[in-house]
């Protein structure tokens, strides 16, 4: 099966940032807005869902991690973007894995593949499988920490062939980062 992963998990692509290119804030409320512009909900609103994340990389100037939630119509959704200033000045805002996942858009890319590995041991038959979404599923027991220190479980939703797949994923810090695991335990959401 081959695997459709980038240096940064990308599920939209990659846009230009807002008319403020110094407000990837804005930017990321602007990428949510264009999604509920698509949608039939003229009610519907964007807010940030939690602060922006620095992120450290040496491979960009500026990276910064954005949780947006999106409510209206009966209905709440969170989109996470990741906004960068690459080498050369360009800038770009990138949607990576949308849900209340705790992870950050590094852990999402790594996990990823054992998310994929599970839901392809669940679906043999299909060769098309992406993520759709990733919620987590425990309390929040480090929310407002700067570290994780506390295990906590998560779960990925994948699209296999329009079979809608549940993956329950592990993840455990460590001194060195942090582990995941896809569990074996898929269960398909629809019939």
């Amino acid at each position: 099966m081959r695997y459709a992963m980038t240096v940064i998990l990308l599920l939209s692509g990659a846009h230009a940032l807002a008319q403020n290119p110094n407000d990837a804030a804005a930017a990321a409320l602007e990428s949510a807005r264009a999604t509920i512009a698509q949608d039939n909900c003229p009610s519907a609103t964007a807010r940030p869902a939690a602060p922006p994340v620095q992120l450290s990389d040496n491979t960009v100037r500026e990276a910064s991690y954005h949780r947006i939630l999106i409510e209206g119509c009966g209905r709440s959704m969170q989109r996470n973007f990741l906004s960068l200033v690459m080498l050369d000045g360009s800038r770009q805002m990138m949607e990576t894995l949308p849900g209340t996942t705790t992870t950050d858009p590094v852990l999402q890319r790594d996990a990823l593949r054992a998310a994929l590995m599970a839901a392809q041991a669940a679906a043999p038959e299909c060769r098309q499988i992406r993520p759709v979404a990733a919620h987590m599923d425990t309390p929040d027991p480090d929310a407002g920490a700067s570290r994780r220190t506390q295990p906590w479980t998560e779960t990925w939703i994948m699209n296999a062939c329009g079979a809608m797949l549940a993956v329950p994923m592990l993840f455990t810090p460590t001194g060195q980062g942090t582990t995941f695991t896809a569990r074996s335990n898929v269960r398909r959401l629809n019939p």
